[in-house]
C-alpha cells in the first residue's frame, strides 16, 4: 500500500540530496530522521483510517464513533507484534492470519519494524542510524505490512 504523502516526501528529499550533493552529510541525517518520523506517522494514520473504515461498514453510527474514539487508545505502537495484537481483538484467527502473512514475508516485517525502531531512537534516544537510501529501501519493502493488515482486517473469519 503506497502512501502518497510519504512518496511525495521521499521524492522531495531525494531530489534535494541529489541536487545539492548532500548524501553522506549531516543534512542527509536530518532529512532521514524527519522522514522516518513522517513514515511512522503515516503508518499509524493509515492503520487508524482502515480501522475506522471497517467500523463504518457496520452501519451503526454509535459503534462507528466508539471505534473511532478507542482506536488511538487501544493501538499505541505500530510494531508488527502490536498490529497482530490489535487484529487479535477481532478474534484469534485474525491475529494468526496476520502472523502467517508476516512469516511468509519476513523481510517486509523486518524492514517495517526497523523503521519503527529508528523512529523511536530519533524521538527518544540518540537519533536513528539509517541512511536515506536505507530508509527508502525499508519503506519500499516494509509498507507491504499495511497491505497484509488491510487484507486481514477486511477478511470475514470465523
Amino acid at each position: 500500500m503506497r502512501l502518497s504523502p510519504v512518496d511525495s516526501a521521499v521524492e522531495t528529499c531525494q531530489s534535494h540530496l541529489e541536487s545539492t550533493g548532500s548524501f553522506g552529510s549531516e543534512i542527509e541525517s536530518f532529512l532521514t530522521r524527519h522522514l522516518t518520523v513522517r513514515v511512522c506517522s503515516a503508518f499509524e494514520e493509515e492503520i487508524e483510517r482502515l480501522l475506522n473504515e471497517r467500523a463504518a461498514k457496520s452501519g451503526d453510527p454509535a459503534l462507528n464513533e466508539f471505534c473511532r474514539s478507542c482506536s488511538s487508545v487501544v493501538f499505541r505502537s505500530v510494531q508488527t507484534s502490536e498490529i497482530a495484537g490489535l487484529l487479535g481483538r477481532f478474534g484469534a484467527n485474525y491475529k494468526q492470519l496476520f502472523r502467517d502473512k508476516m512469516d511468509a514475508n519476513p523481510q517486509a516485517e523486518t524492514f517495517f519494524n526497523n523503521i519503527i525502531s529508528n523512529r523511536h531512537d530519533t524521538a527518544h534516544g540518540p537519533g536513528g542510524n539509517l541512511t536515506f537510501n536505507e530508509l527508502v529501501r525499508f519503506y519500499e519493502n516494509g509498507h507491504v505490512v499495511l497491505d497484509a493488515f488491510k487484507e486481514v482486517l477486511d477478511a470475514t473469519l470465523p
